[in-house]
């Protein structure tokens, strides 16, 4: 909707009960906006000469409240919090209080918005809205501000639903809501005898840059419990992966959220993170008030650079002066995935006891049909790869930890084609074979096992193979790293530790 009226922003002063309009002392004011800062800032100067008695002292004072008002709507509602000795003053609205105070807090499988609900309480905050969060909160807060307990919960939500939120303090309280996507037009009038008109038409000096730097190719989710990690769910996208290189992104459960939540987490997760990062700055535009962060705007100035759906992660409204202007800090929404994008999601059961033996099997989604023949049809037919110098190879550059010993790099790279339920983010065979000794799957040599196709063969922690076939006699075998090459390899039960067996 276009504005009615010009801007005429007047600042407010609160102070013993009584209000004052301070605008014509107020200079250079400005308010900050940014959509990973839970407190909108106001900044200000207002004259101080401490050698002339005509002009006022203490005008404002820290706990001063403030507020900022176009017409008959409230801006900014807030507290001064500092003020300098040369008439700088700074304020924040009542999220500041969710940054600053430190609480305890302990969620024991409550919903997400119950405890975020929970944060504010001991906080003194209230709550405005909190929109629906049906993930599962178990973890234990002592000494962390609500603002990072809020913060951390959200992030867990949006992994799990693929949703972004927004949280920002209003006068009512808290609210929690999910970020838009849809476009909003946006206006500004510049007198009250000229009509309004989109913002958007009229850009000051674009810049910004496309980078790869947040960009992840490959997510892993893990639980971690005395100092292992167990792996969940693994998710990546091979063309991303061959374009950009290996970028890896590991995120923590505190739970086991079932398969299809592990499944959903992985798969919401890379397809957020793989994408190349488009951002603009605007550095001066016509204002608007209802431009805060979060807000959508559809540019069309594709020759300044910025076209499209863009999220404003950051403004900054300037008052006064040339008028109502602002800064805009933005970040493209319809930046597309890597061409040729397939992605790969791999399932794991995490222990039902964290940390102890015995747990769910193992469940393969997508690359190929996850069975002992497909994983060890993809180990055979690298037979006779050989590495290049200083131990470069293929699997290790797959793996994004080329140069190294790749034994077990091998089996991870083979499991990923085949789809197989195998780990595939180790590169340390003694955490290969504790990966399984925890779900009760891995048979020594001592107990008479004889392997199957599939099987991987353990020696101690220094080698690790995959089993072709095997007799009481021996084991026949694919190795990676064999000799500097993978090979097929007949071993002796004498040379072997035991047997991981991921189809039981």
């Amino acid at each position: 909707m276009a504005q009615e009226y010009a801007d005429e922003h007047r600042l407010i002063r609160y102070r013993g009960g009584q209000a004052r309009d301070i605008t014509a002392f107020a200079g250079n004011l400005q308010a900050v906006d940014e959509l990973n800062a839970l407190s909108v800032e106001l900044s200000f100067d207002v004259i101080t000469a401490p050698w002339d008695g005509y002009v006022e002292k203490n005008l404002v004072t820290p706990g001063d409240k403030l507020r900022l008002v176009n017409h008959d709507r409230t801006v900014f509602a807030g507290q001064v919090e500092r003020v300098g000795l040369d008439g700088s003053a700074t304020a924040y609205d009542r999220g500041w209080y969710l940054n600053k105070s430190t609480i305890i807090l302990q969620a024991s499988g409550i919903a997400a918005d119950e405890a975020i609900r929970r944060a504010c309480a001991r906080a003194g905050v209230g709550v405005a809205e909190v929109c629906s969060l049906p993930a599962k909160v178990t973890q234990v807060w002592t000494g962390d501000t609500p603002a990072d307990i809020i913060s951390e919960i959200l992030e867990a939500c949006a992994a799990e639903t693929g949703r972004q939120y927004q949280y920002f303090v209003s006068d009512e309280g808290l609210t929690v809501r999910e970020l838009p996507n849809e476009a909003v037009k946006a206006y500004h009038k510049p007198a009250d005898n000229l009509a309004a008109f989109d913002i958007t038409w009229a850009l000051g000096q674009v810049s910004g840059e496309d980078s790869i730097a947040e960009l992840r190719n490959a997510v892993v989710i893990a639980a971690e419990q005395d100092g292992r990690a167990y792996i969940g769910a693994q998710a990546s996208n091979g063309a991303s992966v061959e374009r950009f290189g290996f970028l890896q992104h590991v995120e923590t459960v505190t739970s086991d959220p079932g398969d299809a939540r592990l499944r959903q987490i992985a798969g919401n997760l890379l397809a957020r993170l793989d994408r190349v990062g488009r951002t603009r700055t605007i550095s001066e535009i016509w204002g608007c008030d209802e431009v805060t962060s979060g807000v959508v705007l559809d540019f069309n100035s594709p020759v300044f650079g910025v076209s499209g759906r863009n999220r404003v992660t950051r403004v900054t409204h300037h008052y006064g002066g040339a008028g109502h202007t602002m800064e805009l800090e933005l970040e493209a929404l319809d930046e597309p995935r890597a061409a040729g994008t397939t992605d790969t999601v791999s399932v794991y059961g995490l222990p039902d006891d964290i940390g102890s033996a015995g747990g769910a099997d193992g469940v393969t989604v997508g690359g190929g049909d996850g069975s002992a023949a497909a994983f060890v049809s993809a180990a055979q037919g690298e037979v006779g790869y050989r590495e290049g110098a200083g131990n470069r190879n293929k699997y290790g550059q797959w793996a994004g930890m080329d140069g190294v010993a790749w034994c077990v790099i091998f089996v991870c790279w083979c499991a990923a084609q085949a789809g197989a339920p195998i780990p595939t983010g180790y590169s340390y065979v003694g955490d290969m074979s504790a990966y399984f000794q925890a779900r009760g799957r891995y048979r020594t040599v001592a107990s008479g096992y004889i392997p199957k196709a599939g099987d991987l063969m353990i020696q101690g922690d220094r080698h690790i193979g995959i089993v072709r076939s095997a007799s009481r006699a021996g084991v026949q075998t694919v190795e990676g790293n064999y000799s500097d090459s993978v090979a097929n390899v007949t071993r002796y039960y004498s040379e072997i530790s035991g047997f991981c067996t991921p189809w039981g």
